[in-house]
């Protein structure tokens, strides 16, 4: 009787058995090449905590949401997490929520941004260091490559208090393709100017660095502002710019102070906030300036019609966070979040200009490469099927990220385009060849499962491999697949010292240009482009097939960036219409003497074995 009572007792209180063990924490160091050669000095390896939830330790097969969370200015993530004296505790507060049932299990990573002017205000500068890069693309490819994360954005949230708060403003302002949802507690820093008070400002004219340490906090925070927002190589020791010099106003530097503060840029990045989730924010009544900030951004917001969850409650700058997050962030995240593998998709530039609005998206049977496709694939199928489109990307990276716009205007002409890795950019993974026939391998596969929504709408007999720089590279070294219709080599081309290039490139030499059986389509950027001399050479020795080249005087970089892809998404996709489609008007771009191409303006063309 008494151990039925006490289990009763035990659930009517809400408690629940799978969180009775804890989670785990664990100190790691991660180097990043982005904070390498910081002029302040400060080290490129960084601390970082990561929570691991109750059941990560005995459910090995189980994936996680990773929240990452940032710390306010004089703060470090060992405070945090208790690992040192704190005045909060976040594993308690996640567990908490846990134990509560307000909040569902996640994997939560947070790094030090301590540094010399203790906080680096996660920003771009010589100074301090590249801290957007590493938070944004490092630290997530490293905890991604460690952990048994969810590696997708829509299972990647972003978190903040105070600086930290102002921090997840900014990166996920500028990084929509990263996270899906975003929370800033109290965040600082979005309006008014610089100090420009002269006792302050002579005063840190005279500092030196032994003096940091026993700064005030307005002396400290001073310099860091402007070590993130004014640096100058040219002023040692602290290489930066103060708002003042000399007891007068210094009102260029006081401009690219303001031009960092959030409510001066937020309408530069309307569009990248449309493309999350869900954005959160609160601060406290009693948060003198930071609670007049919040509700502002909260009224433009409102303006611009983003949903989103803005709350003012009774409180100051620290007093009730814990119980913030852990009743109203943990929480949010838990909505909004992706808990289990799932496709993720966007629509790029309204779907493009085709018959057949496009999107990028994730497959799970695929979660190697990313897909942009139409949206309804339902309109294909019998005599309208999607011509396979396998793409390489710039540098060999293993993601489309520069190419989303090139690629997705392509798709919604009607074609099938699998690109190797997945959004956001993966720093410095770089890709194989074969990754490229991994994706006809899938496109093929789905074509011919009754279960796929892509059976019997794909066109498995018209296949092209194309690539831009490197991964024309990939392109090249894969062109003999006896599957492949037709090649788009695009501002690339065989280097004529084989082994040459950066590491990991395709080892591919100019013999290897006799495997390629079928029209091949050269694009170069004229005699800017880096590839122009390799690819012209490559032209000049291909005789055996048709094969065209046309040079755009734009570089390296391409139009791939430009919207809808530019002039090289135009000519792409009158010879993919051409080679794939059987549309001879669009061939007539390059069949015509002289081709169509010749005509448009600033195209210099060049064909063999093509009428």
């Amino acid at each position: 009787m008494q151990k039925t009572f006490l289990l009763t007792l035990f659930l009517c209180l809400g408690l629940n058995l799978a969180y009775a063990q804890k989670g785990t924490k664990e100190r790691i160091k991660v180097h990043s090449l982005a904070l390498e050669g910081n002029l302040i000095g400060d080290p490129a390896d960084r601390d970082v905590t990561v929570y691991l939830p109750p059941s990560y330790q005995t459910d090995p097969d189980r994936q996680y949401p990773v929240l990452y969370m940032l710390h306010g200015f004089t703060d470090n993530d060992s405070q945090w997490f208790g690992w040192e004296d704190h005045w909060i505790n976040l594993q308690n507060v996640i567990e908490q929520s846990l134990a509560a049932g307000t909040s569902k299990e996640m994997i939560v990573v947070m790094p030090n941004a301590y540094n010399t002017f203790k906080g680096s205000m996660y920003a771009s500068s010589p100074t301090v260091g590249d801290w957007e890069t590493f938070v944004a693309k490092e630290l997530v490819s490293y905890i991604d490559a460690k952990y048994r994360t969810l590696p997708n954005k829509a299972s990647r949230g972003l978190a903040g208090h105070s600086m930290g708060g102002y921090g997840t403003l900014r990166l996920g302002m500028k990084y929509p393709d990263v996270y899906s949802a975003i929370y800033a507690l109290s965040p600082c820093c979005m309006d008014g100017g610089a100090s420009t008070n002269p006792e302050l400002i002579s005063k840190l004219e005279e500092f030196t660095p032994e003096q940091i340490e026993d700064a005030s906090f307005f002396e400290v925070a001073t310099l860091a502002t402007s070590a993130a927002f004014a640096p100058n190589p040219q002023n040692p020791p602290f290489y930066l710019d103060l708002p003042a010099k000399d007891g007068s106003p210094r009102q260029d530097i006081i401009n690219k102070i303001t031009a960092n503060r959030t409510l001066t840029v937020i309408d530069q990045y309307i569009p990248n906030l449309k493309r999350l989730k869900a954005i959160g924010m609160d601060a406290g009544t009693e948060d003198r300036g930071i609670s007049e900030a919040t509700k502002k951004l909260h009224e433009i917001l409102d303006s611009y019609q983003i949903e989103h969850l803005y709350e003012s409650y009774q409180g100051d700058h620290l007093n009730r966070i814990a119980e913030r997050i852990e009743t109203k962030a943990l929480p949010f995240f838990s909505e909004h979040l992706a808990f289990q593998q799932s496709t993720v998709s966007e629509v790029i530039e309204d779907g493009g200009t085709g018959e057949y609005p496009a999107v990028m998206t994730s497959e799970i049977s695929l979660p190697t490469h990313t897909i942009f496709r139409p949206q309804d694939i339902n309109s294909f199928g019998r005599a309208n099927k999607l011509p396979i489109i396998a793409w390489g990307n710039g540098a060999c990276f293993d993601s489309p990220w520069e190419h989303v716009n090139f690629l997705n205007e392509i798709a919604s002409h009607g074609f099938l385009v699998v690109a190797i890795g997945t959004m956001p950019k993966q720093t410095d993974v770089r890709s194989k060849s074969q990754k490229l026939l991994d994706g006809i391998d899938w496109a093929i596969a789905q074509n011919n499962d009754p279960s796929s929504p892509y059976f019997q709408k794909i066109d498995i007999d018209k296949i092209a491999v194309s690539g831009m720089s490197c991964g024309g590279l990939q392109t090249l070294e894969v062109a003999g697949d006896p599957r492949i219709s037709t090649v788009g080599v695009f501002n690339s081309g065989v280097l004529r010292n084989s082994g040459g290039g950066m590491p990991g490139m395709p080892q591919v030499n100019k013999d290897q240009l006799n495997n390629i059986k079928v029209p091949t389509l050269y694009l170069l950027g004229g005699e800017s482009d880096i590839a122009y001399g390799n690819g012209m050479d490559d032209f000049n020795r291909i005789n055996h097939i048709p094969v065209f080249v046309g040079n755009l005087d734009v570089g390296h970089g391409g139009t791939y960036g430009q919207p809808h892809g530019g002039e090289f998404a135009r000519v792409a996709l009158k010879w993919y219409q051409w080679q794939l489609k059987g549309d001879e008007e669009a061939g007539k771009l390059f069949t015509t003497n002289p081709p169509g191409l010749a005509n448009s303006e600033g195209w210099v063309v060049e064909k063999k074995n093509i009428d």
